[in-house]
Parts: structure tokens; C-alpha cells; sequence
């Protein structure tokens, strides 16, 4: 890959800026990229502070008015109208997902893998946009793809309950076996509220420049922000 950043082909709002710092960031930087690590020493990003949070694969979301030092506690959304504050996500094959309006108004950041996706963390961020969220824009960062990402079917079951369209991004490979697409489903998800999706087709697990945790079982993370200039 080459490069420190992975970014949207175009800003999600009005001086809204998002990144994905890769490998190569970190050790040019000589940065741990261990993820009890980055919340303690990475604390800011061109002196913007970067507030955090202790995610927990579910659908909860926090409103941030100013900085913290210490992570949101048990969040995986984070939601802000402050400029010159980043909001941040830790994954590594997860889904890091920024919203923001095209304004530039108020933006978004979540963390989703399938249990956030199934509990309706998308969901409850989106309802924290005021006056709806047509006018919101959306990037999918790097995650894990669908032919590397293989669950059981207890996790099919449960998606296709919840809704039956979900189906639409397991493939079948085998004896209660299915092969599931993360960004898809979340680009599903958004597709329902008419929000425009920009989608990284980068794969965690194949990428040598960005972590994966199925790939290596690894405690190192990419990190995603999100935040408006003045």
C-alpha cells in the first residue's frame, strides 16, 4: 500500500476530515500502534485531541461536547457538533464507520462488527442527527472481506430474523457455514436511510499494511478519526 492515510475520494461535509492511519504511519512515527497504547500516547493528531472510547460490540452512543482524556466508557459511537475535536475508532477487521452532514454541521464515528451491526449501532447513531439524516454522508473504512470472514449459522439465523433482507451478503460455503460481508450489510443499512456511501474495498485480513485480528490475533489497531476544522 504505501501510504500513512486511507481517506474518502471526497470529504463527507463542509471541512470535515477523516483518516485511517496504517501500519506505516505508526512505525514511521514510531508510535505503538498496540491499542492500550494508542489511548494513552496518541492523544492528539496535528494538535486536534482525540477523544476515544472502550467499545464493546454494542449500539451505544455518546454525545461529545469537549474533550476527554479518558475513554468513553462502554461506547461504540460517538457523536459531535465541536469543531477542532476528532472523534476516534480503534479496529482490526471491524468496521469503522464515519457519518457526517454535508454541512459539516454534526459528524459521526462508530465501531461495527456483527454484533454491532445486529444490536442497530448504525441505527442509533443515525437518530442522533438532527432534522433526519438525508442530508448525511458516509465512509466504510478498511475491514475485513467477505470471502476471509466465515461464521456459523447462528449468526445467519439471527441476521435473517431480524430482517430477511440481510441475506443478501452471506454466502453459503458449506455445512452451517457462511462466508459474511460486513461492509455490505452496513452499506444495506445506510441504503435505507438514502445516505451516500463511499467504501474502502480494502481487506484487512489480505492488506500487510493495515491489522487484522483474524488474520494474526494481534492487540495492534487501525485508527480512524473524524473531525471538523474551524
Amino acid at each position: 500500500m504505501g501510504t500513512d492515510f486511507l481517506k474518502p475520494r471526497a470529504p463527507l461535509g463542509d471541512k470535515i476530515q477523516c483518516l485511517s492511519f496504517t501500519k506505516d504511519y505508526f512505525y514511521k512515527n514510531n508510535i505503538s500502534p498496540e491499542k492500550s497504547r494508542i489511548l494513552k500516547v496518541f492523544t492528539k493528531f496535528e494538535d486536534i485531541p482525540i477523544q476515544y472510547m472502550n467499545q464493546v460490540h454494542g449500539n451505544r452512543l455518546e454525545t461529545i461536547f469537549s474533550h476527554s482524556a479518558f475513554p468513553i466508557d462502554e461506547t461504540d459511537s460517538l457523536f459531535s457538533s465541536t469543531s477542532n475535536l476528532a472523534l476516534g475508532v480503534l479496529t482490526a477487521d471491524c468496521l469503522p464507520i464515519a457519518l457526517s452532514k454535508n454541512d459539516g454541521s454534526e459528524f459521526a464515528i462508530l465501531h461495527a462488527g456483527w454484533k454491532g451491526l445486529l444490536s442497530g449501532v448504525i441505527e442509533s447513531t443515525l437518530t442522533s442527527f438532527t432534522k433526519g439524516c438525508s442530508d448525511v454522508s458516509a465512509w466504510i473504512g478498511p475491514s475485513i472481506s467477505q470471502k476471509n470472514y466465515e461464521v456459523g449459522n447462528d449468526l445467519y439465523e439471527s441476521f435473517v430474523k431480524k430482517d430477511d433482507e440481510s441475506e443478501s451478503n452471506f454466502k453459503e460455503k458449506g455445512y452451517d457455514k457462511w462466508l459474511f460481508s460486513l461492509h455490505g450489510e452496513a452499506k444495506r443499512i445506510l441504503g435505507k436511510y438514502n445516505i451516500n456511501v463511499d467504501l474502502s474495498s480494502i481487506c484487512t485480513f489480505e492488506s500487510e499494511s493495515l491489522f487484522s485480528y483474524r488474520r494474526d490475533h494481534t492487540e495492534n489497531r487501525i485508527l480512524s478519526i473524524i473531525w471538523r476544522n474551524k
